[in-house]
């Protein structure tokens, strides 16, 4: 009996071969569980892709002019990585809802999400305080009155409700808590520092810092420390305080910070005479280089304070009007925080051309701004993908006489019924189709004698083309699985035949895909025109249907044979 069984099964197995080899020849797909995490990998990739241009621009963060169409043009054509909001910009909004729509009317108009900022730190300064509609006429108290009426359970639970206003307002970066530190209640920073001594300050910083980035990027401010200093927004500040007495005072509350993980430090413009006599901080490369990247060992994001303010306007006209811009992107600044970036980045591009400016550095402060964009959920893998035209395999149905190419548009903006275009690489329309959900397609290629060069293309410039060669018509016998990639030879010919008139392309009628888990079946439409590429829904159904008929009578045999033989 074991005899007639197994010759039962062979013929089974038998009649689902041929099942399996009839039309479309296809290896079956696995679905496979979708890695969004966005890792270091991906983001040096994009960085690899971008032009020089979009890396400078990703280092701007700048205030939001009041045209908001101005923004909107600016922030595409400067690729910007980042605007700052101030009273004017909740002041010029009827309520919330209508600063959210602003705010994501400039997202729209990034290549890449934005970080906004603000200077958000309660009591004298709080941008939230300009237009109480907006707030719901909420008070902001200053870490020093929170702290008087409650104690630090009153100052974490003001950080992270304020964090949370916030970032339902569209607002992901907050240039505070201020670190600051000084006794002398007549200084300028004394009412925006915690009002504390040093060590009670370090531990306040290493408190709020986290209770700030449960909503937030928290953003220490302004290194290596005020003090006393006089206010730098109208005029230049000389700290004559020794190394030794920063380190022992001013830097504690900055390294409590670092070490709690803080994502931001702003550089003050004041001069610290012991490091660097010549340079304001935040244009000297010993200070943010030297002391906070490499002696206190900071890895996130360096942001200068505003460069328009007095004291940076008062040392470029003091020395013959320098470039400000470049000097903070020599210094090791990642963010630049200044309006002129019309002028400034063709500034930095020119001092990269010069060679006094590395691509390299550039290339490392973008990667900061871009894992603080993926912190804070801005970015996805999607985001940073490239954008092209990939294949995941090549079949072949002999009797229709096409090659069926199927793959996937990989660009997060892509709209659903897309058209993509198959044509000779001398520009000839071969089949065009659209492109489905997820930017999947099929497109049927016709077969000819000989072997056939085809570009894939989508009519946008953004979108990569695909080049893939496909089989002679005698040759295509068995499956034939490829995973080509973008060339140039691809990318010129698209680019070649752009605007060329050509004769009306073949359609590929319309398809559907059907997730089975294990394999992606194409339903075609039954509908067919004159115009239309060769169709094998029909008669691959009547193949199907006639050996599956040949399989059930096998079946049948084979019981009978098993019944004969037990009789």
């Amino acid at each position: 009996m074991k005899k007639w069984a197994n010759l039962l099964v062979t013929t089974l197995s038998t009649a689902g071969l041929l099942l399996g080899s009839s039309g479309f020849s296809a290896t079956t797909v696995h679905a496979a569980t979708a890695d969004n995490t966005l890792t270091d990998a991906d983001i040096n990739a994009y960085i690899s892709r971008m032009t020089l241009e979009e890396k400078v621009g990703q280092m701007f963060i700048s205030r939001t002019p009041q045209d908001n169409q101005q923004v909107r043009q600016d922030v595409a054509k400067y690729h910007l990585g980042g605007l700052i909001v101030y009273g004017a910009d909740f002041t010029s909004v009827k309520d919330a809802a209508a600063f959210k729509t602003k705010m994501q009317s400039f997202q729209d108009a990034a290549d890449l999400p934005l970080l906004v900022g603000i200077d958000q730190e309660g009591g004298k300064v709080s941008r939230l305080s300009d237009n109480p509609v907006v707030s719901d006429y909420r008070a902001f108290p200053s870490p020093q009155q929170a702290y008087a009426e409650g104690g630090m359970p009153e100052v974490l639970k003001e950080a992270t409700d304020v964090g949370a206003m916030l970032r339902d307002l569209g607002v992901n970066w907050n240039f505070a808590p201020d670190a600051d530190t000084t006794s002398d209640k007549d200084a300028f920073i004394y009412a925006r520092s915690f009002g504390q001594d040093y060590a009670t300050t370090a531990d306040y910083i290493k408190q709020v810092v986290p209770a700030w980035q449960q909503n937030v990027a928290a953003t220490l401010k302004h290194f290596p420390g005020y003090g006393a200093a006089i206010d730098t927004h109208t005029d230049f500040a000389v700290v004559d305080r020794t190394k030794e007495q920063f380190e022992q005072e001013d830097l504690l509350p900055f390294k409590a910070g670092i070490e709690a993980g803080v994502d931001s430090i702003m550089i003050a413009h004041i001069v610290m005479k012991a490091v660097d006599p010549d340079y304001p901080s935040s244009l000297s490369r010993k200070v943010v280089q030297g002391l906070l990247r490499e002696e206190l060992g900071f890895q996130g994001v360096i942001i200068t304070d505003g460069l328009g303010m007095g004291a940076i306007t008062k040392f470029a006209q003091e020395h013959n009007d320098v470039a400000v811009d470049v000097l903070a992107a020599e210094a090791g600044n990642d963010g630049i925080m200044n309006n002129d970036y019309a002028k400034a980045i063709p500034a930095l591009l020119d001092a990269v051309k010069a060679g006094n400016l590395s691509e390299s550095e550039i290339d490392q402060h973008v990667f900061r701004l871009l894992s603080l964009k993926r912190k804070l959920g801005l970015i996805t893998k999607g985001d940073l993908a490239k954008k092209e035209i990939t294949s995941d395999k090549v079949t072949y149905d002999q009797d229709a006489k096409v090659a069926r190419i199927t793959g996937t548009v990989v660009d997060p903006d892509l709209s659903t019924g897309e058209p993509i275009y198959a044509k000779s690489v001398d520009g000839a329309p071969l089949a065009e189709t659209v492109i489905g959900a997820g930017g999947k397609y099929e497109i049927d290629v016709p077969l000819t004698d000989a072997k056939q060069a085809v570009v894939l293309s989508t009519g946008m410039t953004d979108i990569a083309p695909l080049s893939l060669t496909i089989d002679a018509l005698a040759k295509a016998e068995t499956p034939v699985e490829t995973t080509p990639t973008p060339t140039d030879t691809g990318k010129q010919a698209a680019k070649d035949n752009q605007g060329k008139p050509q004769p009306k392309p073949v359609k590929t009628p319309a398809k559907s895909a059907k997730n089975t888990g294990h394999k992606v079946v194409a339903t075609a439409a039954k509908k067919t025109t004159k115009a239309s590429l060769p169709r094998t829904g029909d008669a691959k159904e009547a193949a199907l249907a006639g050996l599956g008929f040949m399989a059930i009578i096998a079946a049948l045999g084979g019981a009978f044979l098993l019944k004969r033989h037990a009789a």
